[in-house]
């Protein structure tokens, strides 16, 4: 297979599911792409180039893992533009004016403890189509690109300088009649006794215990996905947050999770996470 430095990582796996251990050998940021969750989020949306950024080693380094392996780099020009790929830009965004772009810098917010989720949301939900919400962030946020593009909204991620990432979110219309997907039946909301009927079904020996509360994002998250999978069979998860992790919930959509939520007061939340089998 040929590829370059805009390959996708998915594609390369795809072609060769052995790359995953050639890429995450890397660095250790790069060891997510061995979890299937982590996997899931980080694969279809990082090029090579922006993988080699997340590791903080040199395309090169890529290149030497992986041409053992079979691939092969086409020569490109090299691109001296501080992070930029102009060739890659979409239409979209070299197209739009100052007037049609939000720019939301997150990176305060995030280092006071705050979750700037929400605000995000109802950022976008405002904005008129046809118009950009741009978020400054320190790491490129996977979990809130596939949050709003099931939305609709079109994504790119400009890496402008060392952990300053611009994540471009371009709304589009909405065509006539279509409407966001219903939200499936796998979360439950709980009071303090209905939740306690349900953890009440698993003793300690089925019980794995995580409390990400004193963790900085997007570590909470990171956690729980790499913790899921190790779970034996008829065990659950049991995790002590700070706040419901809507990016999570998202992201166990569509996976063979129930999850049972208490808020037992601000900055207090509990979840019992449960595989289907």
């Amino acid at each position: 297979m040929v590829i370059n430095k805009h390959t996708r990582v998915s594609e390369v796996i795809k072609a060769n599911a052995d790359s995953i251990a050639a890429i995450a050998e890397l660095a250790k940021p790069l060891r997510k792409l061995k979890n299937p969750l982590l996997r899931r989020v980080m694969a279809p949306r990082v090029t090579l180039a922006e993988a080699a950024a997340i590791g903080g080693c040199s395309l090169a380094d890529i290149r030497a893992a992986l041409e053992p392996l079979g691939f092969q780099f086409a020569d490109e020009a090299t691109d001296k533009e501080d992070g930029r790929d102009k060739g890659q830009r979409p239409d979209w965004l070299d197209a739009a004016e100052d007037g049609a772009i939000d720019l939301f810098d997150v990176r305060q917010l995030i280092e006071s403890g705050d979750d700037p989720l929400k605000a995000i949301i109802q950022r976008y939900r405002v904005l008129p189509a046809g118009n950009l919400l741009c978020i400054v962030n320190s790491f490129i946020p996977y979990p809130l690109i596939n949050l709003l593009g099931k939305k609709g909204a079109d994504s790119f991620v400009e890496t402008v300088a060392d952990n300053v990432h611009y994540t471009w979110f371009f709304k589009r219309d909405v065509p006539a009649g279509q409407t966001e997907a219903p939200e499936g039946d796998q979360v439950t909301m709980h009071d303090a006794s209905s939740f306690d009927r349900v953890l009440a079904a698993y003793p300690e020996t089925r019980l794995v215990h995580l409390d990400v509360r004193p963790l900085p994002m997007p570590q909470p998250m990171e956690t729980i996905l790499e913790t899921l999978p190790t779970l034996a069979p008829g065990q659950a998860l049991f995790v002590q947050h700070k706040r419901v992790p809507l990016h999570l919930l998202e992201e166990l959509a569509e996976q063979a999770y129930v999850v049972h939520i208490y808020e037992v007061v601000e900055g207090d939340v509990k979840l019992l996470i449960v595989g289907s089998n």
